[in-house]
C-alpha cells in the first residue's frame, strides 16, 4: 500500500493497493455470506443461536457483526454454504432473511437492501389455474418468478396458491390482477412494513406520507366543492337533476376499478392479534 496526502494536506490522507495485493486480502473471505434480517433489528447472540435450527447445515460456521444488521457467514463446508443459497427464501421471527454471496463492493454502512425473495398468494384463485406455467405467468406481471410452492402444485390445500418472486422494494407493489373475468388479490408473506395505501415497503399506512397529500388535496377539493354548492343553490332543478346522473356515473365507473392497494396486501399470522 502507498500513502499520498489530497493536495498535501496531511488531513486528507489517501491509500492506493495494487490489484494482486487486494485479490489477496480477499481470498479468505471469498465463499463467505452477508446476511440480514430485513425489517426487524436482531442482536450477535440471537442470530447465532438461531441460525442453526433454521439452516440444519452439516458442518459448523462462523458468524461475524459486520454492523448494520449485517453479519457474514463462513461455512466450514462448500455443500452447506450452497444448501443455504438455494433455500431461500428464509424466514426468521416472520421476517425475510437476505442471503447474498459476499463481494469486495459490500460496504455495511453503505449497502441498502433494494430487493428480496418473497412468498405471495393468490387467494381464492380457481383450482384450474394451479398450473406451474399458468402461476408462474401470472407471477411474471409481479416480480421475477422463482418457484411455486410444492404445496400448491401437489394441490395440498385450494384456499390459494403460493409462489415465491424476486421483488423491488423501491417500487409500488401489485395489489391485484384480473384474470377470467375476475379481480384477485394478491398477499404477501412477512414484509410487515408494507404501506396499504400506496404499495411501498418500508412505512405503514398511519406513516404514508402519499396518503397525506391525497387527504390533504381531498380536503381542499372538498371545501371548494362546499362553497361552490352554496353559491348555486338557485339553479334550475333540472341543472341538479343532470348533475346527479353525472355522478352516478362516475361511481359505477369507480366501482369497475378497484382499488389498487388495501388491507388485503399484508398475510396475518393466526397467532397475530
Amino acid at each position: 500500500m502507498t500513502l499520498e496526502f489530497e493536495g498535501g494536506d496531511r488531513l486528507l490522507p489517501r491509500f492506493s493497493i495494487t490489484a494482486p495485493t487486494f485479490k489477496q486480502l480477499c481470498e479468505p473471505w471469498e465463499q463467505c455470506l452477508v446476511i440480514k434480517l430485513l425489517g426487524r433489528d436482531v442482536g450477535f447472540l440471537t442470530s447465532r443461536d438461531r441460525l442453526p435450527a433454521l439452516w440444519k447445515v452439516q458442518g459448523g460456521f462462523e458468524l461475524l457483526d459486520v454492523s448494520n444488521g449485517y453479519f457474514m457467514v463462513k461455512f466450514d463446508l462448500e455443500a452447506d454454504r450452497e444448501w443455504v443459497m438455494q433455500g431461500v427464501p428464509w424466514m426468521l421471527f416472520d421476517h425475510y432473511l437476505i442471503v447474498r454471496p459476499w463481494s469486495p463492493e459490500f460496504v455495511a454502512s453503505a449497502t441498502k437492501v433494494d430487493s428480496t425473495l418473497v412468498w405471495i398468494r393468490f387467494p381464492g384463485l380457481g383450482v384450474m389455474f394451479y398450473d406451474e406455467s399458468v402461476l408462474l405467468t401470472i407471477a411474471s406481471a409481479i416480480g421475477k418468478p422463482i418457484k411455486v410452492d410444492l404445496n400448491t402444485l401437489n394441490m395440498t390445500w385450494g384456499r390459494f396458491a403460493r409462489v415465491c418472486v424476486e421483488i423491488n422494494l423501491n417500487e409500488p407493489l401489485v395489489g391485484r390482477f384480473f384474470l377470467n373475468d375476475i379481480w384477485y388479490n394478491v398477499e404477501y408473506e412477512g414484509l410487515h412494513l408494507l404501506c396499504s395505501s400506496c404499495g411501498c415497503y418500508g412505512h405503514v399506512m398511519r406513516n404514508c406520507p402519499t396518503s397525506a397529500r391525497h387527504e390533504s388535496t381531498e380536503k381542499g377539493v372538498g371545501e371548494k366543492e362546499a362553497m361552490e354548492t352554496l353559491s348555486g343553490e338557485t339553479k334550475h332543478g333540472a341543472d341538479s337533476v343532470a348533475q346527479t346522473g353525472e355522478q352516478s356515473a362516475l361511481h359505477a365507473r369507480e366501482e369497475i376499478t378497484p382499488d389498487l392497494h388495501g388491507e388485503w396486501l399484508i398475510v396475518k399470522r393466526k397467532n397475530q392479534k
